[in-house]
């Protein structure tokens, strides 16, 4: 009987030991997880809330700041030239007596007659720092030829334009127009190729991969990209490209 006592209670301590020992390491484990929550919250409050591996990978928007995610897009002629990517703005397309024509290579190009009145064509894509090709031929035309860029509203964007007379980098401002560079230089009547480089507050103007124009001025939001045609006579339209610069 005695050893049977002795032995119960041997038991009893070793049961009591386990038992402290568990309450022990839960309460160590609650004062740790409350430590941690206290710190979590107080990281919070100061700002400094660590970012999770999802929202680490989340993708960068290409489009923010008005700029669109596109970076190039053309217009080569068509059946219906007003109906693809670039959009007649202004003038009347009846008035136009547009057809497509076929050059001596086999090419298709667009030919307009106009009469004096304001023609305006744009992309629906906006670009920041942008540059711009025109493949184009005028016969007998009187007036100016130019690709727009940044184009807000019909008082506001940059221009490159080539009339009988010149060649000239541009800015239309609230109604004010504002000479950046201009260059004597006669419009051919052959195939010419007008190109358009603007990235920051750089801007240059070609004609036939030849530098005309170099101007300076502000850098401009995002804006349309399009051409711009005023004047009396018959215009040919073969190509315009648009692509994203970087600065």
């Amino acid at each position: 009987m005695k050893t049977s006592k002795f032995n119960l209670s041997k038991m009893t301590i070793i049961v009591l030991i386990f038992l402290t020992g568990f309450i022990s390491s839960c309460n160590t484990k609650s004062s740790k997880q409350e430590a941690a929550e206290q710190t979590g919250k107080g990281e919070e409050a100061g700002g400094h809330k660590h970012d999770s591996v999802d929202d680490k990978k989340s993708p960068h928007d290409e489009a923010s700041g008005n700029e669109s995610g596109t970076a190039s897009v053309m217009w080569m002629p068509s059946e219906q030239p007003f109906s693809g990517p670039l959009k007649l703005v202004d003038g009347n397309e009846k008035m136009l007596n547009w057809t497509t024509i076929s050059d001596s290579d086999g090419s298709k190009a667009v030919s307009l007659s106009l009469s004096g009145e304001r023609v305006l064509l744009l992309f629906d894509d906006t670009f920041e720092n942008v540059g711009s090709n025109l493949q184009f031929k005028t016969d007998g035309f009187q007036g100016q030829v130019a690709i727009v860029h940044h184009y807000r509203d019909a008082s506001n964007y940059d221009y490159l334009s080539l009339t009988n007379s010149s060649m000239l980098l541009g800015r239309m401002e609230n109604g004010k127009n504002n000479v950046l560079d201009k260059k004597d230089n006669k419009m051919s009547n052959d195939w010419s190729t007008m190109r358009l480089s603007a990235a920051g507050e750089h801007y240059k103007g070609y004609l036939n991969d030849k530098l005309i124009n170099h101007g300076h001025a502000e850098a401009m939001g995002a804006g349309r990209v399009g051409i711009l045609m005023q004047g009396k006579g018959r215009i040919m339209l073969k190509m315009v490209e648009v692509v994203k610069l970087s600065e």
